[in-house]
């Protein structure tokens, strides 16, 4: 949608500290002297202003309201100027666009059997609405020199861990991992990903490994043999 001077107007929230709004200019702007944009929650007539800024990098407009606090039926009225022309009405209600803060304390171990063990902590605790609530994640890791080779994985809402099978990683590369969350009963929004941590495969093929390549194998060979001599033999 477009009004004017304003595009992909849009708003999320970490439903814990704060509701972010941002919209797209289709020139360069000075976001913090050319817009305002008003805020009031729906039952009550108090509007509210906020200064946005430009979002560094970007042909964006961004605007942070840190609310007293967050509600399930919580919306707010938002209205947008532009040089002190309405441009932009819009209605919110934080949580149909919560959009997570990223899983935090990400940390690698290698474990006894060589694995790699990836464990994180959430990002909200009590008294935050979502601290406490299921959630699921992804986790992706890849080889450092090829970026584009992505393994990404779901996980169980109750882990806080991960294991990593050595085995089935190139041994004698450098690998990243990083892991993002979503809110079960807030989807809208992943959060995006987290910091990454960066291990290395030295995993050797043990005896016990080849072993357990070696026996079935050897059945099937064994098999395959006898099926020949008996064509062989009644032949």
């Amino acid at each position: 949608m477009t009004t004017g001077h304003v595009q992909e107007f849009a708003c999320f929230t970490d439903y814990d500290k704060e509701l972010v709004c941002h919209w797209k200019m289709p020139a360069q702007a000075n976001c913090s002297k050319e817009f305002v944009l008003f805020y009031s929650k729906e039952t009550s007539p108090v509007s509210n202003m906020c200064v946005p800024e430009n979002e560094k990098d970007s042909l964006r407009c961004i605007c942070t309201i840190y609310p007293d606090y967050f509600v399930a039926g919580l919306t707010y009225i938002l209205a947008l100027q532009f040089n002190g022309t309405d441009v932009w009405n819009y209605n919110v209600t934080p949580a149909l666009v919560v959009k997570p803060r990223a899983p935090k304390n990400l940390t690698i171990e290698k474990a006894e059997n060589g694995n790699f063990i990836l464990s994180w902590e959430e990002s909200y605790s009590s008294p935050s609405l979502l601290s406490g609530q299921p959630v699921i994640y992804e986790v992706k890791y890849w080889r450092k020199q090829h970026p584009t080779e992505i393994s990404v994985e779901p996980i169980n809402y109750q882990a806080k861990s991960f294991e990593i099978t050595a085995s089935s990683l190139k041994r004698g590369y450098d690998y990243i991992a990083s892991l993002r969350c979503n809110y079960m009963d807030y989807p809208a929004y992943w959060s995006e990903w987290s910091e990454e941590v960066e291990f290395h495969n030295d995993y050797q093929v043990k005896a016990e490994d080849v072993l357990q390549m070696a026996v079935p194998t050897s059945c099937i060979l064994i098999v395959a043999g006898s099926v020949i001599c008996y064509f062989c033999f009644t032949k």
